[in-house]
């Protein structure tokens, strides 16, 4: 009777260590697994902010562009969705180690962070790949000058351990009400402008390319 009473506590303890670890058989809790370098396919979707750059996830944009989109058709102007894809980050990473590609990635979220306006949206959609949102835009004018500024200050030269560092990024845009009428299709057509873009060679690739005379033209209003 004692024995059995022994062995019953003892796989009690067992489910309460395995539980407390994440039940994880390396003992690693998730939140160590979920920082790990990660194929950019697979970056996981288990919280709604990024702990290594605070960002808003892929889970939380969904809702805040939903939001966004809302504002939009409310006031009756556009809104622009960028992705802005960084140019080999894997390599980079994989060569800098964990740390250091962490702290690149901490350093180039707040400079696109930095492009946009303070009431503007930017998230961390997977580990190399960043989207804005930039709402009551009046102009193509505008959405040029953020892809201009975003392109300059990813190319920022960056040092880690005296080494110096130089990315670049490949953009999609697609507008709202332009080229999609809510999120899924707006992010499905900002996802495709970059593959086309890098495809095709180019830094940036619009969903609807704005004519060079329409350029300083008033954006369509959303109805």
């Amino acid at each position: 009777m004692g024995m059995a009473l022994l062995l019953a506590v003892a796989g009690f303890c067992l489910v309460g260590i395995l539980i407390g670890r994440g039940l994880r058989p390396t003992g690693r809790p998730l939140t160590q697994e979920f920082s790990q370098g990660l194929p950019s396919g697979n970056f996981p979707e288990v919280a709604a902010y990024d702990h290594v750059t605070g960002l808003p996830t892929r889970r939380l944009f969904g809702t805040l562009l939903d939001q966004a989109i809302g504002r939009a058709a409310t006031t009756g102007r556009s809104l622009a969705l960028f992705v802005v894809e960084l140019e080999h980050f894997q390599m980079v990473a994989e060569s800098q180690g964990l740390a250091n590609s962490n702290m690149l990635v901490r350093v180039q979220a707040a400079r696109v962070k930095g492009v946009l306006r303070s009431t503007d949206t930017v998230a961390r959609l997977r580990q190399d790949q960043f989207a804005m949102i930039a709402d009551n835009l009046i102009s193509h004018e505008e959405i040029a000058a953020i892809v201009d500024k975003l392109q300059a200050t990813v190319g920022l030269p960056l040092t880690l351990d005296g080494h110096e560092l130089f990315l670049t990024c490949r953009i999609g845009v697609a507008l709202y009400p332009q080229d999609a009428m809510n999120q899924t299709e707006l992010v499905e057509q900002a996802l495709r402008a970059v593959k086309i873009a890098k495809s095709a060679g180019q830094t940036v690739r619009y969903v609807s390319p704005p004519v060079h005379a329409a350029a300083h033209e008033p954006l369509p209003l959303a109805s």
